[in-house]
């Protein structure tokens, strides 16, 4: 059966059944002229229901979040409730969308499976929410359970042909799912129509389908609801976790969509785009879309060109942004041809966007339904275990689109692990949540890096498949602005976005003659590709690459000799054999990573890759370590501060007998240490001590929080712990020196 022909019965069955996903009947007093209407929009909240600390980036900064470089304290769902019950009561037409992608990126998923977070977004009450990818990280009967048990919303994809229910292997997702809902708000009557995401999940393309799902395509199942719902509501509205560039597209080849509420991307959008739909236009310039017949044959449309809001919110629980538009249906508020088969059509609108600060009220109702969660995460996983001390941090993603300081730690990380130790390692840039906040490092930092419970795979690649699998790199970062989708070390590539300086154009005469399968004037079209890979060093020294015969991205600088040189690296052998480490994920195949699927010597070490990094951090050395000092734990021993100037600015001698603390919680060396001190940083000893001292607030009078200072003596602990926290520096390969060379943008 054709998926037009099953649309067609699901329909004409729901209907029968007067299910909510179905019209409704229109109401007796219809609207005239001018109506408002408010868009409550949030998306990829990603677990993030506890506020969390964040490094503020250029971007959040100039959304309000706070000061550039700051570190802050942000997000929570308690806090975006109190927004949204905020902004409704200032409207009299509200519908508060989300995006979805609510699962996966903090503890709270791991352990609870998703259920705090659909009990908490039933709570704050939102009125639809499209399901995205992360919704399906532990399976597609996972995410029937929780929505069926939790949700008291509608939770859409149009875009997802779902099994037969009669199948007894049938996840049962057609007891959670369906393809759009109606609203009456106040006469104004509104259809959302949901698009889940078709790109980052390779599983929907399997058959048999493991999660019940068939994928139909973007833009035919899109126009079909709109010509369903269109004479039966007076505004579309789209809902969708496809991606922005998706969604652009989807808006150009359709015809009839008011507002896109988009997701996926963790973007904000603002202001909003405005898209004209009915895209194409023929050789008269005349505008048309493509439809499908019934034997699937392209047929053009022909209409008139329309524009339509796009808007994306960001992510993280960060935002809530809100959408005001004036619809009309009368010819004069508008600036574009008025056709009434469309009902209201968008007159004006206006953007808001809400940063979740620290200073905003909690829902009451939200933070109780949330508080067993928190209370259950104290008792499971001791969160607030500290691992490390970063002094500056780690950007998750590097300056010019190339390899970041967390990405290469991340790597080294694996690629080190004793029991890994491979020729090279790889991850994916998107499988990196959120940056290392400078200051100590906790599991729960870790988590929010790590969130997914991916192991490292070992397995061994000829040359040519080192070739292939980095050539599909650069032909998927080259289509996300030639930034690159990895992170890796033991190698260095040269990503060349436009098209391979190494490979000539052959000539053709038909698409099927070339391997990029585009054969443009009487030449393959040559894709980007990697331009160079070269894993592993040789002994010869070297400067730059003029040093390696001026190859470029050749001279290894990241660590360098006694003398101050690098090494020479070695190109890759098509011949060859190398071993990888990486994620299960890609190695299953997961972001389009098919070269790796494929391959039969995969072995899973069962090491997570959130485990390796922390034994990773954990076996780093303390800041102001140095093989020279003669004490047996590699710190300078020393009796006052001033001993500790030839280790470097900033550090101070810390030992438990001069350690003081003065009212406003700064700590300070009172007296000396008799030589039985250690030089520390002492940025490290204020920030551990302000970590637990801030333990000390959650007492509910001040005679107990007095009582819990003074038994904590924060200052003394924080010494004392910076003494063996590894330290997140270059030690641990929490630099950017260009391994991954982006070129071509």
């Amino acid at each position: 059966m054709s998926w037009r022909a099953f649309l067609s019965l699901v329909l004409a069955l729901l209907c029968a059944a007067s299910l909510s996903g179905c019209p409704e009947n229109p109401p007796t007093v219809r609207l005239n002229g001018q109506a408002k209407l408010t868009l409550l929009h949030t998306a990829d909240i990603h677990s993030r229901l506890f506020p969390y600390a964040l490094q503020i980036t250029q971007s959040d900064a100039s959304l309000g979040l706070g000061a550039a470089d700051s570190i802050a304290t942000v997000g929570g769902v308690a806090r975006m409730a109190s927004v949204v019950a905020r902004e409704r009561a200032k409207s009299d037409r509200v519908l508060h969308i989300d995006g979805g992608d609510c699962f996966q990126g903090a503890p709270v998923f791991n352990f609870y499976d998703g259920e705090a977070e659909i009990r908490a977004l039933s709570t704050m009450g939102i009125d639809a929410q499209v399901i995205a990818n992360h919704e399906f990280d532990k399976g597609a009967l996972n995410a029937r359970t929780q929505l069926y048990k939790w949700a008291n919303y509608p939770v859409l994809a149009a875009n997802y042909l779902l099994d037969d229910p009669d199948n007894p292997v049938s996840p049962g997702l057609e007891n959670v799912l369906q393809p759009f809902t109606t609203f009456n708000v106040r006469g104004l009557r509104v259809g959302v129509i949901g698009m889940g995401n078709l790109s980052s999940m390779s599983s929907l393309y399997e058959r048999p389908s493991r999660l019940g799902i068939t994928p139909l395509e973007t833009i035919d199942v899109a126009q079909a609801y709109i010509d369903l719902l269109r004479p039966l509501v007076d505004v579309i509205v789209f809902v969708t976790h496809l991606g922005l560039t998706s969604d652009q597209e989807m808006i150009r080849g359709t015809t009839g969509i008011d507002v896109v509420l988009g997701g996926h991307n963790h973007i904000v959008l603002q202001p909003p785009q405005t898209v004209e739909d009915c895209g194409r236009a023929d050789e008269t310039g005349q505008h048309f879309i493509y439809l499908k017949d019934a034997d699937g044959h392209p047929v053009r449309r022909y209409c008139n060109p329309r524009r339509v809001l796009l808007n994306h919110s960001g992510a993280f629980s960060k935002y809530v942004g809100r959408l005001d538009v004036i619809f009309s249906n009368q010819p004069d508020d508008l600036e574009f041809a008025y056709d009434p088969i469309n009902g209201f059509e968008v007159a004006s609108h206006q953007f808001t966007i809400t940063p979740i600060t620290n200073d905003l009220p909690m829902d009451r109702a939200v933070a109780e339904v949330l508080e067993p969660y928190r209370e259950g995460l104290d008792a499971l996983v001791d969160l607030d275990l500290l691992v490390g001390y970063a002094p500056d941090g780690a950007r998750r993603f590097g300056t010019g689109g190339g390899d970041s300081a967390l990405g290469n730690l991340i790597s080294s990380a694996m690629w080190r692990r004793l029991g890994i130790e491979t020729d090279f390692s790889l991850t994916n840039t998107t499988g990196i949540r959120a940056d290392l906040v400078p200051g100590p490092v906790t599991v729960e930092q870790m988590f929010n890096i790590f969130p997914f419970d991916n192991s490292i795979t070992k397995m061994q690649l000829s040359g040519s498949e080192v070739q292939e699998l980095f050539d599909f790199v650069a032909r998927r970062s080259a289509s996300r602005g030639c930034s690159t989708q990895v992170q890796i070390a033991g190698a260095r590539i040269v990503i060349n976005c436009k098209g391979c300086t190494t490979q000539k154009p052959q000539p053709c005469q038909a698409n099927e003659q070339c391997a990029s399968n585009e054969c443009l004037a009487g030449a393959c079209v040559i894709k980007a590709c990697a331009d160079r890979i070269y894993i592993g060093s040789t002994d010869t020294p070297c400067a730059s690459d003029a040093d390696c015969g001026n190859q470029p991205n050749a001279c290894d600088l990241g660590r360098l000799d006694k003398s101050g040189k690098g090494r020479c690296l070695t190109p890759i052998d098509s011949a060859g054999s190398y071993e990888l480490a990486t994620s299960t994920y890609l190695a299953q195949g997961g972001s389009g990573f098919v070269v790796l699927k494929r391959n039969t010597t995969q072995l899973d070490t069962k090491i997570q890759q959130r485990d390796a990094l922390i034994d990773w951090v954990r076996g780093g050395t303390p800041c102001g370590w140095k093989p020279e000092h003669s004490s047996d734990d590699g710190l300078k021993a020393c009796d006052v501060d001033s001993d500790c100037s030839s280790v470097g600015a900033g550090y101070v001698c810390a030992c438990a007998a001069n350690a003081g603390q003065l009212p406003d919680g700064t700590c300070v060396s009172n007296g000396g240490c008799g030589g039985q001190g250690r030089c520390v940083v002492g940025g490290c000893r204020q920030s551990v001590a302000d970590f637990y001292a801030a333990a000390c607030k959650n007492p509910e009078s001040a005679v107990q929080v007095a009582t819990c200072s003074a038994k904590l003596d924060a200052c003394q602990v924080g010494g004392e712990q910076c003494k063996y926290l590894g330290c997140v520096d270059r030690n641990l390969g929490n630099f950017a020196d260009g391994r991954v060379q982006m070129v071509g943008k």
